[in-house]
């Protein structure tokens, strides 16, 4: 849209037509060969064919504030606290009244609508999503998201498959119409300010300019580019082109193939263990490195290769290293230079092990447990979660303590010599997930970080949430300094902190530590880097902040 006007594009990004307004629209819509126009306040949808004049389409008693076209041409209208469906032929199939969710004295209006196959699916300024039945418009249930930003920053739009993608600050959002749930989150480089998808792609639009491709199927990250010098303020897809409008109005086209090449990816250090004065690294192109600290550097004492996609590592007490990657564990005595390979059954999500056995997460909800001396699988749990593993922290005694990406039940305590949950607990917000675990060296509290942006401290034994902390990003990797009264975090900004506790509460403590991806702490504090270097945090801690030395 510019001012009064509908203009098309071709592929290239060049005018191939113009139609003059009556007024400034604020939102348009491909309507099968021809275009639905949104104009503020006003009671009917404008239907625009290139070279004729506007005709008034799905037309009401009150203003319209947001509509969305389905595949088939179904055209779903937000009126005040009502939605209707409507044909192509200008027909009203249904008209509804939103009732008020649960809890609430009165219903509120709609800020976006969209048809997702058998459901229409509606954005509340309330902040929930509202599911309609798009056979007959019966309410179906809500799903309620947090986040600080306000909703009406918040972008909504369908995938073929039944699910819709609301984007809200820097996160990209899967939600399943039919079960209204979850299915992914993906995070952004920065703020979302517009998104567009289609079954084969996401296509997020972030406030510093550039734009970002997911697949549609799977959430995994594919182009990454710069499109505009600023935020961009439209972005739509077509069968062959990607466009994108800044804010001086220019149009710019992207070819759509390049979309689905994957960005270059870096060897970052991916997972880290601490015991004693060593320390094990291990990044995603699974190499394995075991340093030892000393006057607060690390030398290297030994390195291994072969766990691709390294998930987690373990340091035994004799010095021996077992590491997880996508395909195999592998166990290496020191020197560490002839590794033992164990296969395992699925690709693990999250690792932890001890002296005696190995325990990988997976995609579907499971953990498998694996014999480290005999190098075999000897039994799996099936947690029923309905979503993958995420988080894995081995305990004292017979206890597990599994972190879930589910809307319910995230963390999960598992008594292994019985084989069963014992607790189930929801420490987070609705809708998103575990990240990180960490325990102290007692396993009296387990710290479970989130992406709705808090740290949970809970008593695993009571299956109970001690506290709650809110933290400015989401915490990926955290470790308990070996007294237990610090916590180290690493953030999914690269930064990291230290967080105390006290009686009166918490303060959190920035290091100033800048691209780091995971931390371990024992005898002393080690982060992990973007680029697959690691080094101790006495280079970046206040004196304040420092470990105190190892004690006997």
């Amino acid at each position: 849209m510019h001012d009064r006007a509908l203009v098309s594009y071709d592929v290239k990004g060049a005018r191939a037509g113009e139609q003059r307004l009556d007024k400034p629209a604020g939102a348009v819509a491909r309507f099968g060969d021809e275009w639905l126009v949104l104009v503020d306040k006003q009671k009917h949808l404008g239907r625009v064919s290139l070279g004729s004049a506007a005709s008034p389409f799905a037309a009401g008693k009150t203003a319209i504030g947001a509509f969305g076209v389905g595949r088939d041409d179904a055209v779903a209208v937000a009126r005040g606290e009502a939605i209707e469906l409507w044909s192509r032929d200008d027909e009203r199939r249904w008209s509804t009244a939103r009732r008020p969710a649960a809890g609430r004295a009165a219903a509120a209006s709609f800020l976006e609508v969209v048809v997702a196959r058998d459901h229409v699916v509606a954005l509340g300024e309330d902040g929930a999503l509202y599911f309609f039945a798009r056979e007959k418009g019966e309410l179906l249930g809500a799903l309620r998201l947090a986040s600080t930003d306000p909703p009406g920053e918040w972008r909504l739009v369908p995938v073929d498959a039944g699910v819709v993608i609301l984007a809200l600050g820097e996160w990209l959002v899967w939600i399943d119409a039919t079960t209204r749930k979850t299915v992914r989150r993906v995070r952004a480089r920065a703020k979302v300010v517009e998104v567009a998808a289609d079954g084969e792609h996401v296509v997020a639009a972030v406030e510093d300019g550039f734009v970002q491709a997911f697949r549609a199927a799977t959430g995994e990250p594919r182009a990454s580019f710069a499109a505009h010098d600023d935020a961009p303020v439209a972005i739509a897809l077509g069968s062959d082109a990607l466009f994108t409008m800044g804010s001086d109005d220019a149009v710019r086209a992207w070819d759509r193939q390049p979309l689905d090449v994957a960005v270059r990816a870096a060897s970052p250090v991916a997972a880290i263990v601490a015991r004693g004065n060593l320390a094990a690294v291990g990044d995603r192109s699974g190499r394995v490195r075991v340093l030892e600290s000393s006057g607060g550097d690390l030398r290297e004492l030994g390195a291994l290769a072969g766990a691709e996609g390294v998930v987690g590592l373990f340091l035994a007490k004799d010095g021996t290293l077992i590491a997880a990657g996508t395909r195999v564990v592998l166990g290496a005595k020191p020197p560490y230079q002839v590794p033992r390979p164990m296969a395992l059954k699925a690709p693990p999500t999250a690792f932890a092990a001890d002296d005696a056995y190995a325990f990988a997460g997976t995609q579907a909800g499971a953990v498998d447990v694996y014999d480290l001396a005999a190098g075999r699988p000897v039994t799996t749990y099936a947690l029923s979660s309905d979503d993958r593993i995420t988080a894995l922290v081995r305990l004292a005694g017979a206890t597990l303590v599994v972190g879930t990406g589910a809307l319910d039940g995230r963390v999960l305590v598992v008594d292994v010599a019985d084989a069963k949950v014992v607790h189930r607990i929801s420490p987070h917000d609705e809708a998103f997930g575990v990240t990180c675990l960490a325990s102290d060296v007692r396993g009296r509290i387990v710290a479970s970080g989130s992406d709705d942006g808090s740290i949970a401290l809970l008593d695993p034994q009571k299956g109970r949430v001690l506290a709650k902390l809110r933290v400015a990003e989401t915490p990926t990797s955290m470790a308990f300094e070996p007294s237990g009264r610090r916590l180290a975090c690493v953030f999914a900004d690269g930064t990291a902190s230290i967080v105390t506790f006290a009686q009166k509460g918490a303060t959190v403590s920035d290091l100033g530590v800048r691209g780091a991806t995971h931390v371990a702490w024992s005898d002393t504090l080690v982060f992990g880097f973007k680029d697959g270097h690691a080094e101790t945090g006495d280079r970046h801690a206040r004196p304040s902040d420092r470990p105190p030395a190892a004690r006997p």
